[in-house]
C-alpha cells in the first residue's frame, strides 16, 4: 500500500517568492550578469525555453543549449524599463506555473544610411510579451524548469 504525504503550503508566501524570482531573473538579464541569471534555472536535460514571434520560433532543449544561448546573446539595449502584470501563479506543493505579461521600453542604437555613409540613431522600442514559466522548488528555492515567451 502506498503512503501519501501531504504538507501545508503557504500559497501567498510562495507566490511572492516566485514573483521575486521572476523580477530578479529580469534584473540579472538587464545587467548582463550571466552567472546570476543562470542561477535561477534548473541545470538539467529537461530545461526548455521557447521563444515565439511573428515569423520565428526558437526552441532550446537541455541546459547545455540554453546556457550557450545565454552566454552568446548579451543584452545590447539601453535605458530599459520593465514592468510585469502577473496574470496567474499556481503553486502545487513543490511545483508551480506562472503566466504574466512582460512590458518593455528600451533604446537601441541603429546605423542608418545617410548621404555620404552611415549614421547612428537611437530608436525607442516598446513591446509586450506573454510569458509562461514552470518552476520547481529545489532545496527550498524556486527554480525555473521551463520558460516560454510569446511576442506580438
Amino acid at each position: 500500500m502506498a503512503t501519501t504525504y501531504y504538507f501545508e503550503v503557504d500559497i501567498e508566501k510562495e507566490t511572492e517568492a516566485i514573483k521575486t524570482l521572476i523580477q530578479s531573473e529580469t534584473q540579472a538579464f538587464l545587467k548582463n550578469d550571466t552567472a546570476k541569471g543562470q542561477s535561477y534555472y534548473i541545470h538539467d536535460n529537461y530545461q526548455t525555453r521557447l521563444s515565439v514571434s511573428r515569423d520565428t520560433i526558437q526552441l532550446y532543449k537541455g541546459w547545455k543549449e540554453l546556457s550557450t544561448f545565454f552566454k552568446n546573446n548579451p543584452v545590447k539595449i539601453s535605458n530599459p524599463r520593465n514592468t510585469k502584470d502577473f496574470i496567474q501563479i499556481k503553486v502545487i506543493g513543490d511545483a508551480a506555473w506562472a503566466i504574466y505579461k512582460d512590458n518593455w521600453t528600451y533604446s537601441l542604437v541603429k546605423s542608418i544610411p545617410v548621404p555620404g555613409g552611415m549614421a547612428d540613431t537611437i530608436i525607442t522600442v516598446t513591446g509586450n510579451l506573454l510569458c509562461t514559466m514552470n518552476l520547481e522548488k529545489k532545496l527550498d528555492e524556486w527554480k525555473i524548469s521551463s520558460f516560454s515567451i510569446f511576442q506580438k
